[in-house]
This record gives C-alpha cells, structure tokens and sequence, in this order.
C-alpha cells in the first residue's frame, strides 16, 4: 500500500520535475451488505466518526470556522488533514471537500453515502485533480482500506 506521506513526496517531486497539468480523477469504491442502512450508519457514523472505524485515521476533532463545520484528521503516520462538511443527510451521507493537505490533490470532494436496494451498499466517492497519477491509487486504497473495516463490523 503506498503510504501518504510517500505519495505526498512523490507528488511534489513529479510537480517540480514535469510542471505538467493536473489531471481530473474519479475514485469510487463500495461494499454490499446484509444489514440495515440504520446498522451500517452506526458503524460510519457521522462526519467526525471516521477515527472511530478507518485503521489509519488516529483522531479526528471538529471545528466550526467561518460558520461551516470542519474536521481536523490526524493519520497514523502524522499527516494532517483539514476538510469541511458541505452537505449532509443524516443516517444517508455526507459530503466534503479537503481545505489543507499534505497530498498533492486540487478540488478534493467526496460522499460517504448508504443506499439501500436488494442489498445494502456503503459507498465512497470522491472527485479532485493532481498532477501525480498515483493519487488515484493512493485514494483508491486509503477507500479501501477504510470499507474493508467497515465490511468486517457489519459481519459481527
């Protein structure tokens, strides 16, 4: 798994070396369920839950600034993310977009969301643009990684 901090590097070095244009991607990645949409947003919890089922989030704390909530995540490795809530469904989905990062991504947005169908779904999709390609994975694993946990809590 490529680790956040690597990939922050990488980034600013491919940006320094190529000083190319960013490029716009779209990473989504879901899981199907047994249980109810009530009992997945139990486990996903609101906006500041993250730290609670994702491995490699340490903490999360909210912060109101400029009247929009906002939370401040710490991972384990120490970076440090700021991203603020834009839209919100309770017990549905939420929607925010990054304010501060140490990763080389422009425009980040992303929904957490639950759907209910023949299965339930957990899904989590995000839009931004770079200028290092291996953001797309780098994304793509930490969804992953963070749904794969999500997956085994339901189980139990």
């Amino acid at each position: 798994m490529l680790h956040l901090k690597e990939c922050a590097l990488a980034g600013i070095i491919s940006v320094t070396a190529s000083g190319s244009l960013a490029a716009d991607f779209t990473v989504e990645r879901a899981i199907q369920f047994a249980s109810s949409p009530e009992e997945a947003w139990n486990v996903v919890g609101d906006f500041c839950d993250v730290d609670d089922w994702h491995p490699l989030v340490n903490s999360c704390t909210l912060k109101v600034i400029d009247g929009s909530l906002h939370r401040i995540l710490v991972l384990a490795d120490g970076a440090e993310f700021v991203e603020k809530r834009i839209a919100v469904e309770p017990g549905l989905s939420y929607t925010y977009k990054t304010v501060s990062s140490p990763l080389p991504l422009e425009k980040y947005t992303a929904t957490v969301s639950i759907t209910m169908g023949a299965k339930s779904t957990v899904t989590w999709s995000g839009r931004f643009s770079s200028q290092d390609p291996e953001m797309e994975k780098a994304v793509a694993e930490f969804y992953e990684t963070g749904l794969t946990e999500i997956e085994a809590r339901l189980k139990n």
